[in-house]
């Protein structure tokens, strides 16, 4: 499992939390009588098999029908695997839109992500940055300062688009546009996630080549910006200027399952 990989990381911040977590799930291993923690072997083993559970999921999700229990289902694989990376067991429920409401979506260019509340804050974000390491970005630390606009989990639509949608915008235009299409501005927890899951189905990340502005998060007031490395890195940004634009940066949005 995963758990193990966790550990020695956990170990190395020196964050007295981390390393009660650390302690924790040394516990858990040993009570299920797991190989070794210095069994390198076995453990790059495991982390291949996970792997290949994930190349598996994303072969079946792209060959079947997008059912509400398909893209449940896909869901909840990649979140056990990626939450076993920071010690999490999360839930994934079933998902909120119907086969046709789905189609529809995709027909639309948006898709379905899930995120969970363990990891929908601010706050919380750090435990994204666990999850992804390669991220390497400051908004992903503990005690970030890039603030969210809400703490909400759940489904979400979003733009499945690599390059940004909605480009040449400046900010009040994409928040007229979004408010138009009864959307909100999309979270950086959110980006993450989605980009996530992005580079699994299409081997990149959003927005290697353009910039999004995300109306749903700010630093010190300002709506931020975020891109993604093709080696995985996260850059975020707020510094753009509300009135600024070109042909290179856009903006992201996420919607819920309208009553």
């Amino acid at each position: 499992m995963l758990e193990r990989l966790a550990i020695p990381a956990l170990k190395g911040t020196g964050n007295a939390e981390d390393a009660g977590l650390a302690e924790a799930l040394t516990k858990r291993v040993k009570e299920r009588g797991d190989f070794p923690l210095s069994d390198g072997a076995s453990v790059i083993k495991a982390e291949k098999s996970q792997l290949g559970l994930l190349e598996q999921t994303v072969k079946e999700f792209k060959e079947k029908p997008h059912t509400p229990e398909m893209v449940t289902s896909y869901w909840q694989t990649l979140w056990q695997v990626w939450g076993e990376k920071a010690g999490l067991s999360l839930t994934v429920p079933l998902c909120d839109r119907t086969t046709e409401e789905i189609s529809q979506l995709e027909k639309e260019g948006r898709k379905l992500v899930y995120v969970p509340t363990e990891v929908a804050s601010q706050e919380n974000r750090h435990l994204l940055g666990r999850i992804f390491p390669e991220m390497q970005s400051y908004s992903v630390k503990r005690d970030n300062p890039v603030t969210s606009e809400s703490n909400q989990g759940g489904w979400f639509d979003i733009e499945a688009n690599l390059d940004s949608p909605n480009r040449n915008t400046k900010e009040k235009d994409l928040k007229n546009l979004l408010k138009k299409q009864g959307k909100s501005g999309q979270r950086l927890n959110t980006f993450i996630i989605a980009s996530q899951d992005a580079k699994l189905q299409t081997s990149h990340y959003f927005d290697e080549e353009t910039w999004s502005r995300l109306l749903g998060s700010r630093h010190g007031g300002h709506v931020v910006g975020a891109d993604f490395g093709v080696s995985g890195g996260l850059g975020v940004d707020w510094d753009l200027g509300p009135r600024r634009h070109n042909s290179s940066w856009g903006g992201r949005s996420e919607g819920v399952k309208k009553a």
